[in-house]
C-alpha cells in the first residue's frame, strides 16, 4: 500500500476535495503549482498519507475526484534522463513480479519537445532491451509516467476500475470509436464508473436526446431506445437500425431519402417492436407525451442530458418515473449554472429522492460544467 498519492482534481472543485483530503487523519496535502493551470483545467494535490487509509475506497467515495496515482517514485529532475526513469520503472517491475508491462505519460507544464507518446515508445524499448516484456493490450502491470514540472512521478493506479489510462482523451482520440458526439462519451463513463450492465436493459427512454449520442451508445448494447426532442437525430449515424420518427411535421422534415426511417404522426398505431429506435419529436413536457409512452409500456432504464437547470432536470425524472419498472437506472446530468456547487446538487438529490435511490454522484472526464447522477427507481 502507497503512503504517497497524486490526486487529480478539476480546478473548479478543488476546494470540495482539498476539505475532503482536509478530513482524513493524518494527511499532509500539497498542491503542485503549475503554470496556466487554469487553462489545463485540472489540479493535482501530492497527499501523504497513513498507511492505514484506504485511498481506493476515498476516490471512490468522492464526486469530485478524478483520478489517483499511488507514488512509487518521484525523481527530481528539470530534463528527461531516460536512464534514471528506466531504472526507477525496472524497480518497480521487479517488486511486483508481473511478467508483462505497460507505461503511460502524460506531460504537464515539463520542459521537452518529446510527446507524451514519443516517451512512451523510447520508455518501452529500452526496457524491452533490458529484457522486460511489454504487452499494450493486457498488461499485468501498468506504470504511470507524469511528468509534472520539475519532477518524473512514477506509479500506479489506484482503483481496480475499466479506467486504467492515464490521459482518457488521448486514448478516445486512438481509438476512433464511432460516436455520434461527445456526450456519447459521458454515457459511456457513467456505465463504467456506477457498474451498469446495459446488456440487463430491454427498453431505455431518453430525453434530451438530440443529436442522438445516448441513445447511439445505449443501441450499441442491444436495448431498444424511446428518445424524447424538439430537435432531428443525426440518423445516418445510426447503421443498420429501424427508426421511427412520431411528430406533428411530417410533412416539414425532408427525410424521405433515408432508407432506414419510418415517420408517423401522433395517435396512429405504432408496433413497438418493428423498431430499435422510436424518436418523439417534441417536447418532454407536451401532454401527448405521456398518453404516448403510456402505450410503449414501461422502461427499465431512464436517461436524461438536457439544458436544464438542475431542479428542473430532477422535477421531468419525477414526472416519468411512473413509466418506470421498479429498480429501473436513471443516468442524468446535473448541469452547474452557478459556482453554488454544493447547492445544486444537493436540491436535485433531495428533489430525486422522492422517487429513486441509491443516488450517488461523480464527476467524469467528458463532463464540462455539470456532473452525472445514477439512481433507482424506487420499488
Amino acid at each position: 500500500m502507497h503512503n504517497e498519492y497524486i490526486v487529480f482534481v478539476d480546478h473548479r472543485f478543488s476546494k470540495i476535495v482539498e476539505k475532503e483530503l482536509a478530513s482524513l487523519p493524518n494527511c499532509t496535502i500539497e498542491a503542485y503549482k503549475v503554470r496556466n493551470n487554469r487553462k489545463l483545467n485540472t489540479l493535482f494535490f501530492k497527499v501523504l498519507a497513513n498507511n492505514n487509509i484506504d485511498f481506493e475506497k476515498v476516490s471512490k467515495a468522492s464526486a469530485f475526484i478524478d483520478f489517483v496515482i499511488g507514488v512509487d517514485f518521484t525523481l527530481q529532475i528539470n530534463i528527461l534522463d531516460y536512464q534514471k526513469i528506466e531504472e526507477a520503472i525496472a524497480k518497480i517491475i521487479n517488486d511486483s513480479n508481473a511478467k508483462t508491462f505497460k507505461i503511460e505519460v502524460k506531460k504537464i507544464d515539463f520542459s521537452s519537445n518529446e510527446t507524451a507518446k514519443s516517451i512512451e515508445v523510447r520508455l518501452g524499448r529500452e526496457l524491452e532491451k533490458r529484457g522486460y516484456i511489454a504487452n499494450l493490450n493486457n498488461p499485468e502491470l501498468i506504470i504511470y509516467c507524469l511528468l509534472l514540472r520539475n519532477a518524473v512521478i512514477l506509479g500506479q493506479p489506484i482503483l481496480d476500475s475499466k479506467r486504467t489510462v492515464l490521459d482518457l482523451f488521448r486514448q478516445a482520440n486512438k481509438e476512433k470509436e464511432d460516436f455520434v458526439n461527445r456526450a456519447e462519451y459521458k454515457l459511456k463513463e457513467a456505465a463504467e464508473a456506477f457498474g451498469i450492465d446495459l446488456s440487463m436493459h430491454k427498453i431505455a427512454l431518453d430525453i434530451g436526446a438530440a443529436p442522438g449520442g445516448w441513445s447511439h451508445y445505449i443501441l450499441q448494447h442491444g436495448v431498444k431506445v424511446v428518445a424524447v426532442d424538439n430537435a432531428l437525430l443525426d440518423y445516418k449515424k445510426f447503421i443498420g437500425k429501424r427508426i421511427l420518427i412520431i411528430t406533428n411535421e411530417k410533412e416539414k422534415l425532408g427525410l424521405d431519402k433515408i432508407a432506414n426511417v419510418s415517420i408517423k404522426e401522433f395517435g396512429e398505431e405504432i408496433e413497438i417492436g418493428a423498431y430499435d429506435l422510436i424518436h418523439i419529436k417534441t417536447n418532454v413536457l407536451n401532454e401527448q407525451i405521456a398518453r404516448l409512452l403510456n402505450k410503449l409500456g414501461k422502461f427499465d432504464m431512464l436517461t436524461i442530458d438536457t439544458n436544464t437547470a438542475p431542479l428542473e432536470s430532477a422535477s421531468i425524472a419525477n414526472k416519468l418515473a411512473g413509466f418506470l419498472t421498479n429498480n429501473a437506472v436513471l443516468v442524468m446530468t446535473i448541469k452547474l449554472i452557478s459556482k453554488a456547487f454544493s447547492k445544486h446538487i444537493s436540491e436535485a438529490v433531495d428533489e430525486l429522492s422522492k422517487n429513486y435511490a441509491s443516488i450517488k454522484i461523480k464527476k467524469l472526464p467528458h463532463n464540462r460544467q455539470e456532473v452525472t447522477l445514477f439512481a433507482t427507481r424506487k420499488a
